[in-house]
């Protein structure tokens, strides 16, 4: 995605689950609305907020789970695991960062693995059993 409109952005997410129709309060909609609006805007709050016309506190919360996860830094999305080739959407991959974004699932490295597992959040294990890699 490169300028894109929230209108773009909804019928993107229609197109990933169209269950999604109608269901635009539901926490987990605005979260994958977010993270797809952040493929174009990255992850500033104040961008963000004015796009997707969301509240503040609930994009920084996102924001900061998104950073924690190594998933976004503080100017860059990281998203490029959601894709098949160049446009075709992994939605296993795509719903496991929503999963994030919405403080259900966290995303740690494992050293002895040499890559990031997730873990729904209560059975996260301790971060001196995970190394950051930044």
């Amino acid at each position: 995605m490169t300028t894109t409109s929230l209108g773009f952005v909804k019928e993107t997410l229609s197109e990933i689950d169209p269950s999604l129709n109608g269901t635009e309060e539901n926490e987990s909609y605005k979260a994958a609305l977010v993270l797809l609006s952040a493929m174009s805007l990255g992850p500033d709050t104040t961008l963000l907020v004015e796009f997707t016309r969301l509240s503040r506190t609930f994009i920084a919360t996102i924001r900061e789970r998104m950073i924690r996860a190594e998933l976004w830094t503080e100017s860059e999305t990281q998203y490029d695991h959601w894709f098949v080739g160049d446009r075709e959407i992994r939605p296993c991959c795509f719903w496991a960062d929503v999963l994030v974004a919405e403080g259900l699932v966290v995303r740690r490295w494992v050293e002895e693995e040499g890559d990031f597992r997730y873990w729904a959040a209560e059975f996260s294990p301790h971060e001196e059993q995970c190394r950051k890699v930044n």
